[in-house]
């Protein structure tokens, strides 16, 4: 009974810690299962609001359907990330990107991926023009309510070039289950570059910890017996 109550008391504890680990999250690294931008009219590009199949049960659209022509879908001939702000490179990737930023063209607008089915996390490698605006990112449930939200730039961290996280990194959300029903990201040339990563998270590291959470309440176990024999010899 003793061992029993060890293993139930690490299982107890390993539970919150993977709870705590999980809740509400901002990610740096991909998971779930990744699927690839489509190249669009030979590396051209769609151009306009969508919306656009990216796979069987996510969909892309966005707001800005004729700015500058319009975001770009499928797109690799140079997507340049450069403002009066500071200049974040240029891709060649395949990317999907908004095309459009308040400060340079006095435009607002938005791209967001659409779940057919909430997912419990969602990513992609972003890069956007360094921006006076905030450029963001969100996850949304599907009432439309804002789950999590990440600044990607402002003017806010102008003493770090005006880039608030670094740029060309992983972002995105993780829940503790499937609520989000979408990812928007807004504003400053903002672009998914090469992909999207989204769906269930990888379990087998949390399998691991309990099993590991689970030994250890068994060593505790053997080590208090261990004691209380050599106590009774």
């Amino acid at each position: 009974m003793k061992y029993k109550a060890h293993i139930a008391a690490a299982t107890v504890v390993c539970a919150g810690l993977l709870s705590g680990a999980a809740q509400a999250s901002v990610i740096t690294s991909p998971t779930g299962t990744y699927t690839a931008f489509q190249l669009m009219d030979g590396g051209a590009g769609y151009q306009g609001g969508g919306p656009q199949t990216v796979a069987p049960g996510i969909t892309w659209t966005s707001t800005n359907a004729s700015t500058n022509g319009g975001a770009y879908y499928g797109y690799n001939q140079g997507y340049d990330f450069g403002s009066p702000f500071g200049d974040n490179g240029t891709t060649y990737s395949t990317v999907v990107g908004l095309n459009d930023s308040t400060d340079i063209d006095s435009a607002t607008d938005s791209m967001t991926f659409t779940f057919a089915s909430p997912v419990q996390a969602v990513g992609a490698v972003l890069n956007w023009v360094p921006s006076s605006t905030p450029v963001t990112i969100e996850a949304l449930n599907s009432t439309g309510g804002v789950i999590e939200s990440l600044t990607l730039s402002s003017s806010l961290c102008s003493a770090a070039g005006y880039n608030c996280v670094a740029p060309g990194g992983f972002y995105g959300f993780e829940e503790t289950s499937a609520d989000i029903k979408s990812f928007v990201l807004t504003d400053g040339y903002v672009a998914a570059i090469g992909g999207i990563s989204s769906g269930v998270p990888e379990v087998s590291t949390w399998v691991m910890m309990l099993a590991g959470f689970a030994g250890l309440g068994f060593v505790g176990y053997r080590r208090k017996n261990a004691g209380q024999v050599s106590l009774a010899a």
